[in-house]
């Protein structure tokens, strides 16, 4: 029966090719030569449709056995969407929280048992983004939120494996109150690194005076030579007051404290009593 159809078309082409000349020859009482001419005509232009009606027939099958191998396109479900506007999560500082803006999307929960699976959706969302949000300064927000644009982009089921959620036009801000503290300490914490290196240095430097250079006359004569080479005269002139700078970085003598009592007792004194006290230019019985 097959077969039979599929040479159907081809033997009534080649019929019509056969017949159409008799009949051109009956009906207008052609020459044998004329009706040889147009039967060969007829049947070349006949097995020519023949051969295309073939191709053509090839063709569709080819295209309809493709057809069916091909794999059936996958209809993906359409997703729920829900919009969070602002929400808070923590951050890396106990006392600041980062506020956290998307459109979760989710699949699934139809035939589950949880009532809601939009509020499954978006705590599942909440804690992956918590997981990385705790990681991060509440200072690097636009630093942070690439990274959490992109894990939360990517589609996993959640924890009881009902739903497959993911995010998309994820948010991460500071609130402004926040944002200018956070701002004030950095530049608090800035100036104390200044700071601490001047006062380092400064220590680096009285150290380096005490212990190195104001040990003897000479050794202070030395530095202070070193940065003014060409004035000998004016260092040798100075030796009396490296003697007394070197004298007072040790240990002042006990005439020296008594002094400063005595300085001391004046100024809380009365008039008389100022009288009374011998003067710092005067010498003492000890001396």
């Amino acid at each position: 029966m097959e077969i039979s159809a599929r040479w159907r078309a081809p033997i009534l082409v080649m019929g019509a090719a056969l017949l159409l000349p008799l009949m051109l020859t009956f009906a207008f009482d052609l020459p044998r030569w004329l009706t040889v001419i147009l039967l060969v005509l007829s049947l070349a232009a006949g097995a020519m449709g023949v051969r295309q009606v073939m191709f053509q027939r090839e063709q569709a099958a080819l295209l309809a056995d493709v057809a069916r191998s091909r794999p059936k396109p996958v209809v993906e479900p359409v997703p729920d969407e829900h919009h969070v506007p602002a929400i808070p999560i923590d951050s890396a500082e106990p006392y600041y929280r980062f506020i956290l803006s998307c459109k979760v999307c989710w699949t699934g929960g139809e035939g589950s048992e949880h009532g809601n699976p939009r509020g499954l959706a978006v705590h599942a969302i909440l804690e992956r983004a918590r997981q990385l949000t705790i990681t991060c300064s509440p200072a690097d927000a636009e630093a942070a939120l690439p990274r959490l644009a992109a894990e939360l982009g990517a589609k996993l089921p959640d924890r009881s494996g009902q739903i497959v959620a993911w995010a998309h036009e994820v948010g991460l801000t500071v609130p402004e109150t926040d944002a200018a503290r956070i701002a004030r300490l950095a530049e608090l914490r800035k100036e104390k690194q200044v700071l601490h290196q001047e006062r380092e240095l400064e220590q680096s430097t009285r150290a380096y005076l005490a212990e190195n250079v104001f040990t003897d006359p000479g050794s202070a004569a030395v530095w202070w030579l070193a940065r003014h080479p060409e004035q000998v005269r004016e260092a040798a002139a100075l030796l009396p007051t490296f003697a007394e700078l070197t004298d007072a970085l040790r240990d002042p003598p006990p005439h020296y404290a008594q002094a400063e009592r005595d300085n001391g007792a004046r100024l809380s004194g009365n008039d008389d009593d100022r009288r009374l006290l011998p003067r710092t230019s005067e010498s003492t019985p000890d001396d």
